[in-house]
């Protein structure tokens, strides 16, 4: 019978400890900060970017809900590809927001493929404004 109480205060100052570990480490998660939430600059950045690299299924998951429903993935992208304009830079200059709207000044670079002789090799550049929506908590790219 000895043995037995032995072993079980030993069992339960193991539950102490394995208590009190779990509570440490339940502090050190509440401790912890969080890393911070992604802009709409960025999200718009990170989209202009996928345009740049030609990867215009991933850019179309920026697209609002319901434009991704009424075009899927594969039309958008071959649309995209077959536009007569090769896109060189963008960069996001500014915004404007509301609640759940706002509109994206981004600067870009580009080349007009096809154009007549000399005209396709020139540089050109514009702000664009764009417009984004945010929907249960996310922006979306709102698509003309």
């Amino acid at each position: 019978m000895d043995g037995f109480k032995a072993n079980k205060s030993i069992f339960q100052g193991d539950s102490r400890v394995l208590l009190i570990a779990i509570i440490l480490i339940l502090m050190l998660v509440g401790c912890r900060s969080e890393a911070p939430s992604e802009t709409i600059e960025d999200r718009a950045q990170a989209r202009w970017d996928l345009v740049l690299a030609r990867d215009f299924e991933a850019a179309w998951e920026y697209l609002t809900p319901g434009f991704r429903q009424t075009t899927n993935r594969f039309d958008y992208a071959r649309d995209m590809a077959g536009r007569p304009l090769r896109w060189l830079s963008a960069e996001v200059v500014g915004r404007d927001c509301e609640e759940d709207l706002c509109k994206i000044n981004v600067l870009v670079g580009y080349q007009a493929v096809g154009a007549p002789a000399g005209m396709g090799q020139m540089r050109l550049s514009r702000e664009i404004e764009e417009t984004w929506i945010r929907l249960d908590g996310a922006w979306w790219f709102v698509q003309n």
